[in-house]
């Protein structure tokens, strides 16, 4: 594990909503959102699906997202269909989830890291590296957060 991270707060949050890992509505296992590579950046782009494996649920988004019908981002559920996350856990009262491995892998840097370097950056407010709540980000709860994120990762 590295002891420095210098790019952490140059990242954000819906980098992460690509293949978010979810929960089957129908079976509970784990599905699969497939992106097909939209951003928010160009929204009309809409082919989003969710995808289960296990039990064959297939659902299609069928509209883009407007204010009745917006994306969540930064909450325990996907953006798009709003279902609960797979890797999801609890850490005594709180809830440390991620959207992906790629989300675990950014999260298990950040935290691992004892010396977390902003290099100019300090006014990005909004990356995720900022973002993120103290009691993940603690030195105290800094093996138990790692554990944690390794146990989510073999799920």
């Amino acid at each position: 594990m590295e002891k420095r991270t210098k790019h952490t707060y140059r990242t954000h949050l819906y980098e992460f909503i690509k293949n978010v890992l979810v929960e089957c509505p129908n079976c509970g296992q784990q599905a699969l959102v497939n992106t097909n590579g939209y951003t928010i950046f160009q929204p009309e782009a809409v082919n989003v699906r969710v995808v289960c494996t296990h039990c064959g649920y297939n659902k299609m988004l069928d509209r883009l997202p407007t204010r009745s019908n917006h994306l969540i981002i930064g909450a325990p559920v996907d953006p798009f269909f709003h279902l609960p996350l797979w890797l999801k856990m609890e850490l005594g009262d709180e809830l440390l989830w991620a959207y992906n491995q790629e989300h675990l892998d950014f999260l298990a840097q950040h935290v691992g890291a004892k010396l977390r370097e902003r290099n100019g950056f300090k006014y990005k407010v909004k990356s995720i590296g900022a973002r993120l709540p103290r009691w993940m980000t603690a030195a105290r709860r800094r093996e138990e957060v790692l554990r944690a994120i390794e146990k989510l990762r073999s799920k």
